[in-house]
């Protein structure tokens, strides 16, 4: 399996802690039978994980991962956030953040707690030119959506995805969380899952995640969803 979404690069955001706890959610994804995980730290005020930074973490992670005989292949990516208009093309401007699997084709790019970001039909519609698939992580969680679908409705038909959290489909976030992840998944707009890990308590469970969509809308739903994460790092 392919996680797309996990903070589990250290001392970098509000993810691992340090190397060690790193490779202890390594291992939890291992076992959960993961073989890739794109780290994706937070690109946003008050954690700027610039490239450099990220290949650095990667570096230690993955000789740790190899020296341990772990056998999971860690891949670039970053979690941007959509601050304003301004933030994401001065950034984007500059390269300065890494696209997931550190190719060109996926972006996953984050609301902000507080609010919709207005720009966000216009950064989404401009990403899609520069052929950009840009994948919008856990919008279940987000009020605004909950309460306002059309919002995602219109980020969906201008070309983006959605990445639901495998804690929500697990009522682990909260019930509207749930109710809207599954409400997303009867209309076909679960394009991909992820652990969105940040430790070894919020902790890798991708498996969980494929078990309760194929429970719900069959094998082929599943297989649909992993094919889709398998184009994000290019299997």
């Amino acid at each position: 399996m392919i996680d797309i979404h996990c903070h589990i690069l250290h001392g970098i955001d509000d993810g691992a802690q340090d190397l060690n706890e790193a490779l202890a959610m390594a291992r939890i994804a291992y076992d959960d039978g993961v073989r890739h995980i794109v780290a994706t730290p937070h690109y946003k005020t008050g954690y700027i994980s610039h490239k450099a930074l990220v290949d650095e973490r990667i570096r230690e992670l993955q000789a740790a991962l190899d020296e341990a005989a772990v056998g999971i292949t860690i891949r670039r990516g970053n979690e941007l956030c959509l601050e304003s208009a301004d933030f994401f093309h001065e950034h984007y401007r500059l390269q300065n953040f890494h696209y997931l699997a550190g190719g060109s084709s996926f972006l996953l790019i984050e609301q902000p707690w507080k609010g919709y970001c207005p720009d966000s039909l216009d950064i989404v519609e401009y990403l899609v030119r520069q052929g950009v698939t840009p994948i919008i992580p856990h919008p279940e969680r987000h009020g605004f959506f909950r309460d306002n679908p059309v919002l995602l409705t219109a980020l969906l038909e201008a070309g983006a995805w959605t990445q639901v959290t495998v804690d929500s489909l697990l009522g682990k976030n909260n019930e509207d969380a749930k109710t809207f992840a599954f409400r997303l998944l009867d209309r076909g707009e679960v394009h991909t899952i992820a652990t969105d890990a940040h430790n070894v308590g919020r902790k890798p469970n991708l498996s969980e995640g494929f078990r309760i969509i194929e429970a719900h809308q069959g094998k082929a739903a599943a297989d649909a969803i992993l094919g889709r994460m398998k184009q994000v790092i290019g299997l």
